[in-house]
């Protein structure tokens, strides 16, 4: 399993990109906390007493991007955005190391458990809460709620044919059998007149 420490190296040397987000520096798919510890030993002068303390990742990938200033302002911008930064005995080997100069430094303690590495998880979404954006969200909104309600409206409405099919249907109900039959009746005799009248070139119509 890689260890940070050596991604950090491989994607420096190869010119890789490294992602910065969330609290995450990004490897690809593989990710760690930028708190997260390296095996790389803090120099410690004669003097100084107390546990072993190893760099952060953070602090690590901090010095590469500011690798150009001098030692003394690399400091200074470091406390400004709050990130511990290398010591002066350790920039130069440090430095060689990660930039593949040499394979192997004494420094890396080798036996220290390292922190595994999370898959890299997605991007999360921003909400944009600038002015012009929340005007655009509340537009649309509006937009889709009327357009909703026209939907609504449309299919609420009554159908052409569905009114003609209740017009006919009450006027079936209005009129009894009788009423039907009589006008069926009517009709008959009508036509029968008709033709009775088209047979007698001598009848005259009385209709």
């Amino acid at each position: 399993m890689a260890d940070c420490l050596s991604l950090l190296r491989q994607y420096n040397v190869q010119k890789k990109e490294i992602i910065e987000r969330d609290n995450l520096i990004i490897f690809d798919q593989l990710a760690w906390p930028k708190h997260v510890k390296t095996n790389y030993l803090v120099f410690k002068g004669a003097k100084e007493s107390g546990p072993k303390d190893y760099y952060m990742l953070e602090s690590l990938l901090f010095l590469l991007k500011n690798v150009a200033l001098s030692h003394p302002l690399y400091i200074q911008r470091a406390n400004t955005q709050k990130i511990p930064s290398v010591k002066l005995p350790d920039r130069k080997a440090l430095l060689a190391y990660l930039n593949g100069e040499t394979e192997a430094s004494s420094s890396i303690d080798k036996s220290v458990p390292l922190e595994m590495a999370i898959a890299t998880p997605a991007p999360k979404r921003h909400r944009d809460n600038t002015p012009d954006a929340m005007k655009k969200a509340k537009l649309e909104s509006k937009q889709i709620l009327e357009e909703k309600q026209r939907l609504a409206a449309k299919l609420s409405a009554p159908k052409e044919g569905g009114a003609i099919t209740d017009q006919i249907r009450s006027l079936s109900e209005a009129m009894s059998v009788e009423k039907i039959a009589a006008i069926k009746a009517k009709r008959l005799a009508k036509k029968r007149q008709t033709i009775k009248l088209d047979n007698d070139p001598n009848a005259v119509s009385c209709i």
